[in-house]
């Protein structure tokens, strides 16, 4: 089983971060299987998504006016969408 596009999820933040479940369900689902080698592989593959989205949204905050210190704060922060 490989990731796919045309797999619809519905995913959910709290105000402390990405909800546990759902976090599991995405390394899962990068995985495309159990076996823990490619388990090991999805929890790569979502690490690596999270900090390219923090990256595209302190660089959208910078490019927007906010000092660094500040986009750098703000993008700390959750927002109720995942992308």
């Amino acid at each position: 089983m490989r990731p796919s596009a045309s797999i619809p999820v519905r995913i959910c933040w709290s105000s402390g971060g990405l909800n546990e479940e759902v976090f599991d369900a995405l390394i899962l689902v990068a995985a495309g299987e159990l076996a823990p080698a490619a388990v090991a592989r999805g929890y790569a593959r979502v690490q690596r998504l999270m900090l390219d989205m923090a990256d595209g949204r302190y660089a959208r905050l910078v490019r927007l006016g906010f000092e660094r210190d500040k986009a750098r704060e703000l993008t700390s922060l959750h927002t109720r969408n995942f992308m």
